[in-house]
């Protein structure tokens, strides 16, 4: 245990290891940006902890990115997220977060390149915010080809000033060693904490739950006419709308009704009414001599997490569809949102979820 006094003289107390505390001294001594790396269940967070609290009793302006997608402790459910620590802390979950980046997931893997922007942003926003000190609490993905990838080029992007990878033996030190000659980086491997233990699967699973049931429960019913708002990462409402008489030819080659249809590019993106049969395809491509024909059955846009972003393109909060009208043109979503007003961009995720918390599977980019 260690004991933190804070700039307002107020005594708390956070689990430390010793191990740690030469480090924490000496990043306090010279804050930066701080990315931790490290595998599931090492004591990331709690390191991170640690060095939040350090910063805030030295009067140190200190920030946290929390960059678990899986196990988010402080924004919205498949979010980046970034808060202020501005009083003492027993848990980063105390925080309220500043500022949210959309990820749409809660695994690195199918978005990688948002979680590496993601980090970006929010590293650069809490730094125009006046931070001196920023921690950066990564997800545990670090094996593998892609864990290597996405922590390479998360680290490229942001170039911290330190780089402190915790392990257990020397699984982290291949994610170390690209950066260990570069003059603005300072690489750390540091002994993970005796008191991590390993959670189970189910876990985990549960924890992830729990936040989307915190988060979705008991919010407000929105509806969001799509004139007043784009939308990202998806076909829909980024085309030109197929002509009533087109939408008929389409209906008779799929055998099923057609709720919307539009031209994107040189494709054509459908929404139906049900799963359709794939035979139609071949009249559809040989009629409008395209390949790149996507169809969606349109309750798969049902129990879908977006994003909900102003006209800047920050993420205000994250919201739940729960159907889409297309002929009246608006989008029936759950959201904390009082109002939703200011939302302009409606951030499509990959992942399908009920307000209860229950997972129920993801969908491909392209799908959509």
């Amino acid at each position: 245990m260690q004991e933190f006094v804070s700039s307002i003289g107020k005594r708390f107390i956070v689990n430390i290891s010793p191990e740690w505390v030469n480090l924490v001294n000496d990043i306090i001594s010279v804050p930066g940006v701080v990315m931790v790396l490290g595998n599931t269940d090492v004591g990331k967070t709690n390191f991170c902890l640690q060095l939040c609290a350090a910063g805030y009793q030295a009067s140190i302006p200190t920030f946290i990115v929390d960059a678990d997608v899986g196990q988010s402790e402080i924004g919205a459910p498949g979010t980046i997220s970034m808060a202020i620590v501005d009083k003492p802390i027993e848990a980063l979950s105390d925080l309220k977060p500043k500022r949210l980046y959309f990820v749409g997931g809660t695994s690195p893997i199918g978005h990688m390149m948002e979680c590496a922007i993601g980090v970006k942003k929010m590293v650069d926003a809490a730094l125009e915010l006046g931070a001196k000190l920023v921690v950066v609490d990564t997800t545990g993905m670090v094996e593998g080809e892609p864990g290597r990838k996405l922590k390479t080029y998360k680290t490229d992007l942001v170039r911290p000033n330190y780089l402190v990878g915790i392990q257990k033996r020397r699984e982290i030190e291949h994610l170390l060693a690209p950066f260990s000659k570069i003059e603005s980086v300072k690489t750390i491997a540091l002994k993970a904490s005796a008191e991590a233990r390993r959670k189970p699967t189910e876990f985990r699973t549960a924890r992830r739950r729990l936040n989307f049931y915190n988060h979705f429960h008991d919010v407000h019913g929105h509806i969001i006419r799509m004139q007043d708002v784009c939308c990202w990462n998806t076909w829909l409402g980024t085309g030109r709308p197929m002509k009533w008489q087109y939408m008929k030819s389409i209906e008779d080659a799929l055998k099923c009704k057609v709720l919307h249809a539009e031209i994107t590019g040189d494709g054509i993106f459908i929404v139906s009414e049900r799963a359709c049969s794939k035979s139609g395809m071949v009249i559809l491509e040989e009629e409008f001599k395209t390949s790149k024909i996507t169809i969606m059955p349109g309750e798969l846009f049902g129990n879908l997490l977006v994003g909900l972003a102003d006209e800047n393109g920050h993420t205000l909060n994250v919201g739940l569809i729960q159907a889409i009208d297309f002929k009246q043109k608006c989008i029936f979503v759950l959201s904390p949102m009082k109002t939703i007003s200011p939302v302009r961009v409606v951030q499509f995720g990959s992942l399908r979820v009920t307000k209860e918390g229950l997972e129920l599977g993801a969908l491909r980019w392209g799908e959509f």
